[in-house]
């Protein structure tokens, strides 16, 4: 018996990990499944092998086997999943569902590989085919929301065209959005997309959140942000303004000597947390508001409060700083 070198037929080296192995597997098998080629001996063939290397490389126990005495197995009958060396044979068995090694099952595996692609009933390796009833496509739909919705949860109408009994039908379906949900979620909607045409399960409808920009507010996770402009002797002076939130106006309280980038925090303002555990809350940011031109009276005011003021605590400190670095310099 010819000696198989499967590493080669992988397409992998002898140091290659499992997952590399899977990896590679999956798109060899991919290219040659027979329901990619029909009628093609050759691929049929080529799939044969790689599934006979797969299922002797994924299980450890026979990868060690293999690796110590070669296709051969030290004595056995090989590796090969017909003939002596087959199920039920002395040699590894062919496509095995578990085995010596605690791997996955080589048909689970070959389920997680292809069922997405072939359906559940799939071909099996070797080119045996069974019945099969394919599943129905799913669909997208990208539904666009308001920052309020998605804070507060809404219900929405979506409209779309599905294939049906092998024709297309206009749908039209309510959509629960949950507070809080975030940008570019996925609502599933099971059985709701194609149907199938074998006679299977349909598809289902994903509908992707896209949560538009607001003019006022930003979201942080579950906060949300709101600048917030004051005139400069509102700053200095303190004021009382009010605040917009994402249901109501709230009043917020400014004191004096206010600087422009502090944040005030409005407990439970934000959005709802998914599942309804909490809130989160609004970030109100401060950003003073200095006028680029003053009339000629407001001018001697400021200059007047300028002579009287001397260093605010902000600038003081950075002086104090800089005079430190500088000295360490010296």
């Amino acid at each position: 018996m010819s000696k198989k070198d499967f590493y080669s037929t992988l397409d992998v080296p002898r140091t290659a990990s499992a997952d590399d192995i899977k990896k590679s597997y999956r798109k060899l098998a991919m290219k040659c499944h027979p329901d990619k080629n029909p009628g093609d001996k050759k691929a049929e063939e080529r799939f044969k092998e790689i599934t006979e290397a797969y299922e002797v490389l994924s299980d450890t126990k026979k990868r060690e086997m293999y690796d110590q005495f070669g296709f051969a197995g030290g004595g056995h009958q090989g590796f090969s999943g017909g003939g002596p060396g087959g199920p039920g044979g002395p040699g590894f068995g062919g496509f095995s569902s578990g085995g010596a090694g605690g791997h996955e099952g080589f048909n689970d595996i070959f389920g997680d590989i292809f069922g997405d692609i072939f359906g559940a009933g799939g071909a099996r390796p070797g080119g045996a085919r069974g019945p099969r009833r394919q599943r129905g496509a799913d669909l997208r739909y990208t539904l666009n929301i308001s920052m309020e919705d998605a804070a507060l949860g809404a219900e929405k109408t979506v409209s779309f065209v599905r294939n049906r009994s092998n024709r297309e039908e206009n749908a039209k379906l309510a959509v629960k959005v949950p507070a809080g949900v975030a940008q570019g979620q996925r609502l599933k909607l099971a059985n709701e997309g194609d149907g199938s045409p074998m006679g299977g399960s349909s598809g289902d409808l994903y509908v992707i959140i896209n949560i538009q920009d607001h003019s006022l507010f930003k979201r942080e996770e579950d906060d949300v942000v709101l600048e917030l402009p004051i005139s400069y002797t509102d700053a200095l002076l303190g004021t009382t303004a009010e605040v917009p939130t994402l249901t109501n106006k709230v009043s917020l309280k400014i004191p004096a000597g206010t600087h422009s980038g502090q944040v005030f925090r409005l407990k439970g303002k934000g959005f709802t947390k998914m599942g309804g555990f909490g809130t989160g809350d609004m970030l109100v940011k401060i950003i003073v508001d200095i006028p680029s031109h003053l009339s000629g009276k407001q001018k001697e005011l400021v200059e007047e409060l300028a002579k009287n003021n001397g260093d605010t605590p902000l600038v003081k400190a950075f002086k104090e700083k800089v005079l430190q670095a500088t000295k360490n310099k010296r």
